[in-house]
């Protein structure tokens, strides 16, 4: 059930978005484009595609126009912000990205082909995926097993990432640090990708969203040894956190959000940010997203622009005392 907080939430994210719906008699229509793109920074069928493509589908009466997805995948959002800066800034184009594109990418690359602070727009803050450590279900059953092991066996202490920009991997970097293991990230292209060879063993572990391991986790084809999560998940409650396991200030999720372009009017930021808000705080919405395992969030284009600038602040000395640099 929704909280107070989010029933006045969404009241006045309506309020906001009337203006993007049918016009009103004597009132001339917000500008936005006939059709509106929701661009995805992965390929169909990732955890963050079904995320987008609910979205979008719910959108369409808020907008009262038409929301297609479409596809731009690449770095986990480097391809797609490199294209959305080439967009017209009309507010018929909005990118749904890690909060990375903003927050880590900038210490993690050497060069960037975008400006984070004057090429992207924070519109708002969209869902919170926990990350997880998984490995194969002849691996290691516990946290402490694992790193014994890989204190044991420098071969076996490879971890795959789904991406070497996400939080997954820098809280394997800080995982590294505080129980002393030298660690080895290796990246993937995409999540998939790394299940894939944590099924077959090709891999020792690997970090990637939840949502990417739960289906094979609870079938028997993979271990979740350890969740990101502050306290463990409902979809999976037999999985301990990183806390539990050891590790009491260790924690991250992927926060996945949506931008504009810069010079996207704010009107328009605004009253698109409050339409996303009014799906997201849907009843129906939030229990479908939640089964997907992801925690819908919202709120302001403010308040996911200072989420950016604290994620920053919390996992650049991370990045830097290990000295990962993306080129």
């Amino acid at each position: 059930m929704p909280t107070r907080r989010q029933v006045l939430q969404a009241a006045t994210a309506a309020a906001t978005t009337a203006t993007l719906g049918a016009p009103r008699p004597g009132r001339a229509a917000a500008p936005l484009p006939d059709t509106v793109r929701i661009i995805v920074v992965v390929p169909p069928g990732a955890s963050m595609d079904n995320v987008a493509r609910l979205v979008a589908e719910r959108l369409k009466p808020v907008l009262n126009r038409q929301v297609l997805v479409d596809y731009k995948p690449g770095a986990t959002g480097l391809v797609a912000s490199q294209y959305l800066k080439t967009t017209e800034p009309d507010g018929g184009t909005v990118m749904f990205a890690p909060i990375a594109v903003a927050a880590f990418f900038p210490f993690l690359y050497s060069r960037l082909p975008y400006d984070p602070e004057t090429d992207l727009v924070p519109v708002c803050d969209g869902v919170h995926i926990p990350h997880a450590l998984a490995v194969p279900t002849a691996g290691p059953r516990t946290l402490a097993a694992f790193l014994d092991q890989a204190r044991a066996d420098p071969l076996r202490a490879s971890v795959g990432t789904s991406s070497m920009g996400s939080v997954g991997a820098l809280l394997m970097l800080r995982l590294s640090q505080l129980a002393k293991v030298d660690l080895q990230l290796v990246a993937y292209k995409g999540g998939q990708p790394l299940l894939t060879d944590l099924m077959g063993n090709q891999v020792p572990a690997g970090v990637s969203v939840i949502s990417d391991y739960l289906t094979q986790h609870q079938a028997g084809r993979v271990r979740i040894l350890a969740a990101g999560s502050r306290e463990r998940t409902a979809l999976a409650p037999d999985i301990p956190t990183l806390a539990e396991s050891g590790f009491p200030d260790l924690y991250g999720a992927s926060s996945i959000g949506f931008f504009m372009r810069g010079g996207t009017p704010a009107p328009l930021v605004q009253a698109m940010s409050g339409a996303i808000n009014t799906v997201l705080a849907a009843p129906e919405t939030r229990e479908r997203l939640l089964a997907m395992g992801a925690e819908p969030k919202g709120g302001s284009a403010q308040a996911f622009r200072q989420l950016a600038r604290t994620e920053r602040a919390r996992w650049e000395p991370v990045a830097r005392a290990a000295n990962i640099r993306i080129e």
